[in-house]
């Protein structure tokens, strides 16, 4: 499966979903919940070949790191595949317990999140650059908590979708989400605008969007060239303002911990320096991204081809 199918089935169902998991969630609570989400993960490990497939190639990515090795315990096998899925299901579900107001039953650890408040005091905006690995919406929890107004990037025709579902739980929310079509150019002044209001944007710099017109660039992770979108790193260098890598990754049953690292300053970068400076910094988004990946390896929810290993196989 591609990343453009994946992708396209990833967040046209992501409503659907959480609808259903909402459902659960109101009838019987956290606990049966999150049992019967085991049951949903089963079904996705025995219906979906091509999500089994990614997260085995995936999972024997970080069990070739000795501290991936570490991580996992045992080689992964159809039971790593399993709890793969089910911690992607969770995470689906603890969205609904953020957006249903329900913020006291979760547990948050904050590491680096200083970075983001310091930016905040002096009043200037940021690009957060996170990935599919955790939960992006815990940031939005910071939001809430401390009163920070966060837009966050969703691919064309989603974002109208999921902020309607997400405003039908918390009407007041202050996070916004953009329409982000790679064949316009809206959408990138309407973040310039974000930061110089001295908001934060969140983008999900691991996946490349729907579409053909997206430019590319190669690093290396978890041992193996993998493909991302050069676009999230070209953008640091027009809006000349903080660009930190941020994630929030469960660390266990109702426990998440913030990430926040600094990738970029706000210094301006010249024209023709640009794509130099957006490689150098997905070079080291690519390194946190796969240190994380390595210590919480169930936490990526990339369920396709990530590395091309079938195109590969199939050339």
């Amino acid at each position: 499966m591609s990343e453009d199918r994946w992708a396209r089935i990833a967040e046209s169902g992501t409503v659907r979903a959480m609808r259903m998991i909402g459902w659960f969630h109101r009838r019987l609570g956290r606990g049966p919940s999150v049992t019967l989400l085991w049951l949903a993960a089963a079904y996705f490990l025995v219906r979906s070949r091509p999500a089994r497939r990614a997260s085995r190639r995936y999972l024997e990515r970080v069990w070739a790191a000795p501290e991936g090795r570490r991580s996992l315990g045992r080689r992964p096998g159809y039971r790593a595949t399993l709890r793969h899925l089910h911690a992607f299901a969770v995470a689906l579900y603890d969205r609904l317990v953020v957006w249903s107001g329900e913020l006291d039953s979760l547990e948050v650890r904050h590491d680096g999140s200083e970075k983001i408040f310091g930016v905040a005091r002096a009043g200037r905006g940021a690009l957060l650059l996170g990935a599919h690995l955790g939960s992006i919406d815990m940031l939005w929890f910071l939001s809430r908590k401390y009163q920070l107004v966060v837009n966050v990037i969703g691919f064309h025709g989603n974002a109208e979708r999921i902020n309607a579902f997400l405003e039908s739980f918390a009407p007041n929310e202050r996070v916004r989400m953009i329409d982000m079509d790679p064949n316009s150019v809206y959408a990138a002044f309407e973040i310039k605008a974000c930061i110089e209001r001295g908001e934060f944007v969140v983008m999900l710099a691991d996946r490349v969007a729907p579409g053909k017109t997206a430019r590319t660039a190669e690093a290396s992770l978890l041992g193996d060239p993998a493909r991302f979108p050069l676009g999230p790193f070209l953008l640091a260098g027009v809006l000349e303002c903080p660009v930190l890598f941020a994630l929030c990754v469960c660390t266990g049953p109702a426990r998440y911990e913030t990430v926040l690292r600094p990738l970029g300053d706000a210094t301006r970068v010249p024209r023709s320096e640009r794509e130099k400076r957006a490689r150098e910094l997905l070079a080291r988004y690519a390194a946190l991204l796969e240190s994380t990946c390595i210590r919480l390896p169930f936490q990526w929810f990339n369920f396709y081809d990530f590395w091309g290993d079938d195109a590969e196989v199939q050339s």
